[in-house]
C-alpha cells in the first residue's frame, strides 16, 4: 500500500521562503510530504474550509494580517489542526505567545534546515493528537465521575423508596396485626392462630424483601460459592428478565482470583449484559468466561444492530467508559466490534494478577 503524504499547508506570502521549504520536505526521508501555499490569512481560511491539512505553518506577517492576530485568527478557524508559526529574530517572541495559546510549536526562519523542520512538523503533530486524545479522556472520566455520582444517589433513592414502600408497609401491617391481638376479648380467642399465621406470612415476606434488595446491591453468590457460579447465576436470570436467549459457555472449574477481581470481571459483565438490553435490539446474545494462560478472557456477543465506532469514544457512553475504567484498573485490555445490524462483540482480557499502582 503506498503511503499517504503528510499534507502540509503554509501561509506565507514570500515566494523565496515558499521555495525553500518546498524543497527542504521534497529531500526529506522522514516521509512524503504535499505542499500547499496561501499567501493571505483570508485564501488559507477559504482553503482549510475546503481541504483537511495534517499540519500548518504559518508566517506572522501577511499582507492582510499582522503579528499576533494573525494566529488569533488562524486558531479560532482550526483549533484541532497543529500550527507551527514561522518567525523572524524580531518576533521571536511572538511565537512563544503563539505556542502558550495554543501553537505546537514555532520556529525561527534564519535557523531553518531540513531535519529541524521535519522533525519540528512531525512532532507537532504527534503531540497534538496526543494532546487531543487526553482531552477527550479528560471529558470521559469527568462525564463518568459525575455519572456515577448520578448512579449513587439513583440507587440510595431507589432503596429508600424499596424499604419506605415494601419494608414500611410490612411492618405497618404486622403493626396492625399485634394490636388487633392485644384487643381480642375472650370471645374471639380463635381468632388468634389466624393473626398468628398472618403475622407469620407477613414476616417472611419482609425477609424475601431484604433478601432480594441484597442481593440486587451484591450478590451472596459471589463471595460464598466463587466467580462463575455466579456468572451461571447471572445470565439465568438475565436471560428471564430480558426475554432473550442466551447461551453461555464457562469455565469447568472456578477460576482462582482474588475479589477484587472477581467483583470487577463480574460487574463488566453486567455492565455488557445492560448495554445489550438497552441498546442493542438483539434477540440473542453468546457469553464465554474462561481461563486462557495467566489471563482471563470473558466475550459478549449478541446480533443486535451492531456498536458505531464513534459511540465507542463518546464521552457520553457512560457503561462503556466504566468497563474501560474498570478493565485499565486491572491492567486488562478491551475491544469493542461491531458491525451494522449483524451485533456487536466485546472481548475483555485481564491478567490473574496484576503487580500495577492503584491511585
Amino acid at each position: 500500500m503506498e503511503e499517504q503524504p503528510i499534507r502540509i499547508l503554509i501561509i506565507e506570502d514570500d515566494a523565496g521562503h515558499v521555495r525553500l521549504v518546498r524543497e527542504i520536505l521534497k529531500e526529506s526521508n522522514r516521509g512524503r510530504f504535499e505542499l500547499a501555499n496561501a499567501k493571505k490569512i483570508g485564501d488559507a481560511i477559504k482553503l482549510l474550509k475546503d481541504n483537511s491539512y495534517d499540519a500548518v505553518l504559518l508566517d506572522l506577517n501577511l499582507p492582510d494580517s499582522w503579528g499576533f492576530d494573525t494566529f488569533g485568527r488562524l486558531y479560532k478557524e482550526i483549533p484541532k489542526t497543529p500550527i507551527v508559526v514561522l518567525t523572524g529574530l524580531a518576533d521571536e517572541e511572538l511565537g512563544i505567545r503563539a505556542v502558550q495559546k495554543g501553537a505546537q510549536d514555532y520556529l525561527n526562519k534564519g535557523d531553518m534546515d531540513g531535519n529541524l523542520l521535519t522533525r519540528i512538523i512531525l512532532y507537532s503533530i504527534e503531540r497534538k493528537r496526543v494532546i487531543d486524545e487526553l482531552e477527550i479522556s479528560y471529558q470521559k472520566f469527568f462525564n463518568l465521575a459525575a455519572h456515577l455520582q448520578y448512579l449513587r444517589e439513583k440507587e440510595r433513592k431507589h432503596i429508600a423508596g424499596e424499604l419506605h414502600d415494601e419494608l414500611g408497609s410490612l411492618f405497618t401491617a404486622i403493626k396492625m396485626e399485634l394490636s388487633s391481638i392485644a384487643n381480642t376479648d375472650g370471645g374471639n380467642q380463635g381468632t388468634i392462630p389466624d393473626m398468628k399465621e398472618s403475622i407469620t406470612k407477613l414476616i417472611d415476606k419482609g425477609i424475601e424483601v431484604v433478601r432480594r434488595i441484597s442481593t440486587e446491591l451484591r450478590p451472596h453468590i459471589l463471595d460464598h460459592l466463587g466467580l462463575i457460579p455466579a456468572v451461571n447465576w447471572y445470565v439465568k436470570e438475565f436471560q428471564k428478565r430480558a426475554n432473550m436467549r442466551c447461551k453461555w459457555t464457562l469455565s469447568p472449574e472456578d477460576i482462582q482470583i482474588d475479589k477484587d477481581r472477581a467483583t470487577a470481571v463480574f460487574r463488566i459483565l453486567q455492565e455488557a449484559l445492560t448495554n445489550v438490553a438497552r441498546h442493542s435490539k438483539a434477540s440473542r446474545v453468546t457469553i464465554e468466561l474462561i481461563k486462557t494462560g495467566d489471563n482471563i478472557r470473558l466475550k459478549v456477543s449478541d446480533n443486535g444492530v451492531g456498536i458505531d465506532e464513534k459511540k465507542v469514544n463518546d464521552p457520553q457512553s457512560y457503561g462503556l467508559m466504566g468497563i474501560q475504567e474498570r478493565v485499565l484498573f486491572l491492567g486488562g485490555d478491551v475491544k469493542f466490534k461491531g458491525v451494522a445490524d449483524k451485533g456487536t462483540t466485546v472481548t475483555v482480557k485481564i491478567p490473574v494478577s496484576y503487580e500495577g499502582k492503584r491511585q
